[in-house]
């Protein structure tokens, strides 16, 4: 399917069907499970109707992206755009305005979007090189140990991780580097 110009920085130009469902199921299952963290773990933040929309908004965005960004679509789309892939990486502090939205701890939410931004950076400037998914995929397994040490509740943890793969993994690798776009 041929992508409207609007949704090109999110889908790239074309996509499947499957994909795009794929991306739709995965976002509401995603969001549900963290609905359901929520709700178990009796977290819900006494914050301003206008925080919860920008945090659920954001959320979704994480949750989506981190499915559309392994498509290749997407992948096509900044495989062709060097630039756009670098301010990609540069736009993407979702994660500290979630913990904002939500009354997190910013400082934990700091250390997880630097640590993500700067693995993503570098993660960049390896693209198309053989080793970089090797690369990148240590760097996923050391920020989850990094999400996992902070005192954050698991609910943020599961976002912050699906933060981390969606900047640093499923968006900064090339996963079709053998195919032709």
């Amino acid at each position: 399917m041929k992508i409207p110009s609007q949704l090109r920085e999110v889908l790239g130009t074309h996509q499947s069907g499957f994909a795009l469902s794929s991306i739709g199921l995965m976002t509401l299952f995603g969001c549900y499970v963290v609905y359901v963290l929520f709700v178990r773990q009796q977290t819900l933040p006494d914050v301003a109707w206008w925080q919860w929309i920008i945090g659920d908004l954001l959320i979704v965005d994480v949750i989506a992206g981190c499915v559309a960004n392994f498509t290749k679509g997407t992948n096509d789309y900044y495989k062709q755009r060097s630039q756009s892939r670098w301010v990609f990486i540069a736009i993407h502090f979702h994660i500290i305005v979630i913990a904002w939205s939500y009354n997190i701890a910013l400082n934990e939410s700091v250390i997880i979007w630097g640590y993500t931004i700067i693995t993503a950076a570098i993660l960049n400037a390896l693209y198309g090189r053989k080793a970089q998914a090797v690369i990148a995929i240590a760097f996923v397994v050391l920020g989850f140990m990094v999400i996992a040490s902070l005192s954050s509740p698991l609910w943020f943890q599961c976002i912050a991780g699906l933060f981390l793969v969606k900047v640093c993994y499923a968006f900064s690798v090339d996963h079709y580097a053998n195919d032709t776009p």
